[in-house]
């Protein structure tokens, strides 16, 4: 017999039914739009999100005002839940990369909820630790690979994540991703184009064989699928203690 899931975002389908149930009259729906900034750096946090599909990028701004991606968050996460819980302006901000749904609820709820159910705290630390594993993992891959390595490797990261493959990827978007300069996105994503690999006109990226992009890729590719195998969760309750554009026309699923 099929059932559908209580929810699109997996971190609320795995939640036990009376776990979720206590979210449930607090949860609406809301829709991602691209570029559009769910979280300013710096300020409270007012909901938190839940993804049901699409990509939101973490951004950090440097003293000297570049802006570079620090983390991404798709629908086996959350945004926003760590500042929300401790009460504390959130350290960056959280843009929408690829756009999608997603379920909000109100950060007081949140922080509420999160005391009642023992389940929901598990899941979110869980998820404070995954992303803190990935971002291990890219600041070595920073430092050891290079820069067509990585872009390739960010390229099949979003095309697993979005469930496409094309995007809206501007040269700018690319090098904050990288934290390199455009000029070098721009020797890449026309080699690559050059090579078949992709097809990348006007800020509008395709991925052409996705082969040829996996063999160009560093081996961090392959990790980045491993870091989100299912772990269990321990629901022991633990004491918190807090601190005072539309291209819908070139998308397609990846084969």
């Amino acid at each position: 017999m099929v059932t559908s899931r209580q929810s699109p975002n997996d971190l609320l389908a795995a939640l036990p039914s009376s776990d979720f149930d206590l979210l449930r009259p607090h949860l609406r729906t809301i829709d991602m739009d691209f570029g559009q900034v769910l979280v300013e750096a710096g300020a409270a946090v007012k909901q938190v999100i839940f993804p049901h599909a699409g990509i939101v990028s973490t951004m950090e701004r440097l003293r000297r005002g570049e802006t570079i991606e620090a983390g991404v968050i798709g629908r086996d996460s959350v945004v926003g839940s760590g500042a929300a819980l401790y009460d504390v302006p959130a350290p960056s901000a959280a843009i929408v990369r690829f756009p999608g749904m997603a379920s909000a609820i109100d950060a007081s709820h949140f922080r509420t909820l999160v005391e009642l159910s023992s389940a929901l705290r598990a899941a979110v630390a869980r998820d404070l630790w995954l992303r803190a594993v990935r971002a291990e993992q890219t600041a070595a891959c920073n430092a050891a690979h290079s820069a067509e390595q990585r872009l390739c490797r960010r390229l099949l990261q979003s095309r697993a994540m979005s469930g496409s493959d094309a995007m809206l990827l501007s040269q700018d978007l690319m090098a904050q991703m990288l934290g390199v300069k455009r000029n070098t996105i721009s020797l890449i994503a026309h080699a690559l184009q050059q090579k078949g690999v992709i097809r990348y006109s006007r800020g509008r990226m395709a991925i052409i064989d996705v082969e040829a992009l996996s063999r160009r890729a560093c081996e961090c590719h392959l990790s980045d699928a491993s870091a989100r195998l299912p772990m269990a969760l321990r629901t022991t309750p633990v004491p918190l203690q807090r601190s005072t554009p539309d291209f819908s026309a070139i998308q397609r699923s990846p084969s």
